[in-house]
C-alpha cells in the first residue's frame, strides 16, 4: 500500500511539475542579439530588432470550455518564431482541459526550441460581456509585457477566430507601418451619441469578477449619470494595439486609464468602449489610430476571394471546420497538424541561412496578397482616424 501511495504521489508531483514548466512565464524577452539554439543538430536564431527587420507580434489566444483543440489550431495557423503567444482557457474549462493544453504546448518541439508560447496556468472566470472580459485582456497584455521586451503590437484572438493571411504576409505588411499605430474600429458616431450615453448610464454587475466560475451579467435597477469629465466613444471589441498604448493603460503613469477601468467595471460590453474612450480622451494617442480592426466575419459558403487586407476571420462554430480547412488549403498552405510554412521553416528545401550558418527567422517572404496588404495598410495609415474630443476637465 505504501509503495502504491508513493507511486501516486510521485506521479502527481511529476504531472504538477510538468504543468508548472509548461505553463510558466518567461522572466525576460528575446535579446536583440542572435542566440543559437540546437535542434537535431541545426542552429536557429531568435528574433532581432534591427532597422528594416519585421516587427514582433504578441498574440493572446483565449477560449472557454471545450476550446482547447481550437486554440491549438489557431496557434499553429498563426505561428511564427518571431512572435510571442499567450494562451488562456478560462475557468469554465476543466482542470484536465487546461492541463492538456499546457502539455500540448510543452510536448511540441518547435514551440520548445523557440520558447515563445506560454499558457496561463492559473485560470479565472471570464465573461466577454462584462468587466471580467476587459480585465482578462488587460491581464494578458500585462503578462506579455513581462514575457517579452521586444514585441510591437498586441493582437487578440478568440477560439472562433482564424488568420486569413500567412504570418510572412502579415509581418511584411506591418514592417511598413509606424510602430505606434493602433487598429481600432469606431462606431459611426464618435461624438458620444445618445445611444452610447444611455448604455453607460445603465449599471451592470459582472459576477465573474468575484465568482470562481463565469456567470451571466445582471442589470441593477438604478442608473447613474453619464460622465461629464470625458467623452464616451464606442466601437468594435476587437483591437490591435501598439506597445506604447498597452504600456499607457497597463503601467498607469496617467490616471485616466485607471479611472476609466473602474467606471467600465459596471458597463455592459466594456470592450466596446474602453480603448476607444482612452484614445479619444488622450491627446498623445488621438492621431495614432486606423479606424479598422482588420477583421472579417465569415459565414457559411463564404467566398475567400476579395478579402483584400482582412487579417483575421471570425467563424461561427457550426461552420468553422469546413471554412478553416478551405483557408488552410487555399491561403495558408497549411497541411495536417503542422504550422503554416514560411521563409523561416528549416525543413523546406529552399530555406535560407545567414552568413553565420543560422536559420533565418528575421526576414519574411511575402506573397502577392501580402504585398497588396502592405500597400493597403500603408494607405490606411495616412488616413488615421483623428477624433475631436472636448477639453477634459481637471478633477
Amino acid at each position: 500500500m505504501m509503495k502504491l501511495e508513493s507511486f501516486k504521489f510521485l506521479a502527481s508531483f511529476a504531472t504538477l511539475l510538468l504543468l508548472v514548466v509548461g505553463a510558466s512565464y518567461l522572466q525576460h524577452g528575446y535579446p536583440t542579439t542572435k542566440t543559437k539554439l540546437d535542434w537535431d543538430g541545426k542552429r536557429v536564431t531568435v528574433a532581432s530588432k534591427r532597422a528594416g527587420e519585421p516587427p514582433v507580434l504578441a498574440y493572446w489566444i483565449h477560449g472557454s470550455s471545450g476550446d482547447g483543440e481550437r486554440i491549438m489550431r489557431v496557434l499553429k495557423a498563426s505561428y511564427h518564431p518571431r512572435n510571442q503567444y499567450l494562451l488562456l482557457l478560462d475557468a469554465s474549462s476543466s482542470s484536465d482541459e487546461r492541463r492538456n493544453l499546457a502539455l500540448s504546448v510543452q510536448s511540441n518541439p518547435l514551440f520548445a526550441v523557440f520558447n515563445n508560447v506560454n499558457v496561463v496556468g492559473r485560470s479565472y472566470a471570464v465573461n466577454q460581456m462584462g468587466g471580467s472580459g476587459l480585465a482578462a485582456l488587460l491581464h494578458a497584455s500585462a503578462l506579455l509585457l513581462k514575457i517579452s521586451t521586444t514585441w510591437d503590437w498586441f493582437i487578440t484572438l478568440g477560439a472562433s477566430d482564424y488568420p486569413l493571411m500567412t504570418q510572412d504576409d502579415i509581418l511584411h505588411a506591418f514592417t511598413l507601418l509606424p510602430r505606434d499605430l493602433n487598429f481600432i474600429h469606431f462606431a459611426n458616431n464618435t461624438s458620444g451619441s445618445n445611444e452610447n450615453t444611455e448604455r453607460v448610464k445603465q449599471v451592470v454587475v459582472d459576477p465573474s469578477i468575484y465568482n470562481r466560475k463565469d456567470s451571466p451579467i445582471f442589470y441593477a435597477r438604478e442608473t447613474r449619470d453619464a460622465p461629464n469629465t470625458f467623452k464616451i466613444v464606442a466601437g468594435s471589441p476587437w483591437v490591435i494595439l501598439s506597445r506604447s498604448l498597452v504600456e499607457f493603460v497597463v503601467k498607469g503613469w496617467d490616471n485616466f486609464p485607471r479611472k476609466l477601468l473602474m467606471y467600465m467595471s459596471n458597463v455592459a460590453s466594456p470592450l466596446e468602449f474602453y480603448f476607444q474612450t482612452v484614445i479619444c480622451n488622450s491627446p498623445s494617442f488621438q492621431n495614432t489610430t486606423v479606424d479598422n480592426d482588420l477583421r472579417y466575419f465569415m459565414s457559411k459558403n463564404e467566398s475567400l476571394e476579395g478579402l483584400n487586407y482582412k487579417m483575421v476571420g471570425n467563424f461561427k462554430k457550426e461552420d468553422d471546420h469546413v471554412l478553416m480547412q478551405e483557408v488552410d488549403k487555399k491561403i495558408l498552405k497549411r497541411s495536417g497538424n503542422g504550422v503554416v510554412p514560411g521563409k523561416w521553416c528549416f525543413w523546406r528545401n529552399d530555406s535560407r541561412v545567414d552568413d553565420d550558418g543560422n536559420w533565418d527567422i528575421n526576414s519574411v517572404e511575402a506573397t502577392p496578397r501580402g504585398v497588396k496588404m502592405g500597400a493597403t495598410l500603408s494607405r490606411l495609415a495616412t488616413q488615421t482616424h483623428i477624433i475631436t474630443c472636448p477639453t477634459i476637465l481637471n478633477n
